[in-house]
């Protein structure tokens, strides 16, 4: 398993998804962040969408070139050994995406092999993700997860992470609970977020 979060996982695909899985998935989540979902939206949302947004942009010149493609998966081991993926040395961790200030520190020193469960790591930073991706990346390092939904009538497709409790860089024993919350467009067209709600599944 990477110990990164992957472009793969920024689009919600599996390492062998087919070209077409690729370009739906790209297309679903340019949908979720299109100008016409956001009106009214809060600050917080329309700063977590353009960093998802810069994403899956990133995701898709990787892997929608089938030599970048080819590429990037040697990098993070797709071709190993059968022990799982290496840590890339390209992806969404790197410095020229936005997931968030500190991503590539914070999120790297987080992201550490999960041994001892009374060990303390780095909150990472999944504001701008995908839920899905979030699940990844904190399921990784042994975190639990507590979704607030901010939608009071959403859309059925995948929530975006728009906020976190703690906060990126904070110091937690692993097996600690991280709150977010979770953006849906809505499907009343009321874009006001809640402060509260049920839990995204």
């Amino acid at each position: 398993m990477t110990s990164v979060l992957t472009w793969y996982d920024v689009l919600g695909v599996l390492p062998d998804a087919t070209q077409e899985d690729i370009r739906e998935a790209c297309r679903a989540r340019r949908a979720t962040l299109q100008r016409a979902t956001l009106p009214g939206a809060p600050p917080e949302v329309l700063s977590a969408a353009a960093q998802a947004l810069q994403s899956v942009e990133d995701a898709w010149r990787v892997l929608a070139d089938p030599a970048a493609r080819e590429s990037y998966d040697q990098d993070i081991g797709i071709f190993g050994s059968g022990e799982g993926l290496t840590p890339p040395s390209r992806g969404p961790s790197g410095p020229d995406v936005g997931l968030g200030e500190g991503w590539s520190q914070a999120n790297e020193e987080a992201l550490e092999p999960y041994s001892d469960p009374r060990a303390r790591v780095t909150m990472p930073d999944v504001r701008g993700l995908f839920f899905q991706a979030c699940m990844h990346v904190t399921g990784r390092i042994g975190l639990h997860v507590a979704p607030i939904q901010l939608t009071p009538h959403p859309l059925p497709v995948e929530g975006l992470v728009v906020g976190q409790t703690p906060a990126p860089g904070e110091r937690v024993h692993r097996d600690s609970t991280l709150t977010v919350r979770v953006w849906h467009p809505s499907a009343s067209g009321d874009q006001q977020a809640a402060t509260g709600g049920s839990a995204d599944r």
